[in-house]
């Protein structure tokens, strides 16, 4: 029996709505731990309040537990602060250590806010750095599947004006590496096809406007190509959209951005976000904590839904 951790995310936003959707509805046999402080309001007689996963052992035959996190305050949907962005912030910070220490297979995570985690941790940029920074994990990529179309980025959450001088050949190649050998173990694509965005306007028109694809994207993909991995470009992302782009099995590209507006266009609300290269699987909604309509029972669960579908494909 697997052990999948899910964090509620920011306890004012819908994450802690949509877990218990979803946890409601579960019908698997791998036991699931929800890691974080639920709202004064919400429903959750079904979980086992557990304050380790060491306990889990005292429930046999029980699958459904929770891990408060933090201490018991009155948090209400719609009204974020810094204590929300604090509960959050444990809620992950255990579930990566249970999960370095393989007590869990894989975390799930709901929507949470830079701005008041920021509050506490002016530091922290986002679950996929805070995780591979915990695990001092050097080499990751955050990528996001859907049924329509699958993306990784090659930078994470970076302010534009600093992603050229972040695209470094070297990791360049380890992070579409990491991607391709990914895909095969954990998606059992056996040749996968890799499709590789240029970062300016045009692909830079052979150097009419940036540089990067002339000096570091076409010479990665000829090494990579060299080694046997399948990858094409540096295509013009503004046309690549608009032609065959499914014939890849994932898309990469320069920035946030760039490879976000068509996926969430597409996909959004039922995409999943993968990180590849942590010591552990991490899938997450596509969404954030849409605090407007938190409290009201309207959001949907269909993206944690298939983040859980995929992190228990995957385990």
């Amino acid at each position: 029996m697997r052990k999948i951790g899910i964090t509620i995310g920011d306890p004012t936003g819908i994450g802690p709505e949509i877990t218990l959707k979803v946890i409601n509805s579960y019908s698997g046999t791998n036991t699931i731990i929800v890691y974080g402080r639920f709202p004064i309001s919400s429903k959750i007689d079904n979980l086992i309040k557990i304050c380790d996963i060491s306990e889990i052992q005292n429930f046999p035959g029980s699958n459904l537990f929770w891990i408060p996190t933090f201490q018991d305050y009155e948090f209400n949907p719609g009204k974020p602060s810094k204590l929300s962005g604090l509960s959050a912030y444990n809620a992950i910070k255990k579930a990566g250590e249970d999960a370095f220490k393989k007590d869990i297979n894989v975390i799930v995570t709901g929507p949470l806010s830079k701005h008041y985690i920021q509050l506490t941790y002016p530091d922290f940029i986002g679950h996929t750095e805070f995780f591979a920074n915990q695990s001092s994990t050097e080499i990751f990529v955050m990528s996001f599947f859907s049924e329509k179309i699958n993306v990784a980025l090659l930078t994470t959450h970076l302010a534009l004006k600093d992603v050229s001088k972040n695209l470094e050949k070297n990791k360049i190649i380890n992070q579409i590496r990491l991607i391709n050998n990914s895909l095969k173990k954990f998606f059992h694509i056996k040749k996968p096809k890799l499709a590789l965005l240029g970062l300016n306007p045009h692909s830079g028109e052979q150097g009419s406007f940036g540089d990067e694809e002339q000096k570091i994207f076409i010479s990665v993909i000829k090494q990579l190509n060299e080694e046997g991995i399948f990858i094409d470009g540096p295509f013009p992302a503004d046309t690549f959209f608009a032609g065959n782009y499914q014939r890849y099995d994932i898309i990469i590209s320069a920035y946030h951005d760039q490879g976000l507006i068509p996926f969430k266009m597409l996909s959004f609300g039922s995409g999943v976000n993968v990180t590849f290269g942590l010591p552990y699987i991490r899938t997450s909604v596509d969404h954030g904590t849409a605090f407007d309509i938190a409290g009201k029972n309207i959001a949907s669960e269909k993206s944690m839904l298939a983040a859980l579908k995929l992190a228990e494909k995957i385990i």
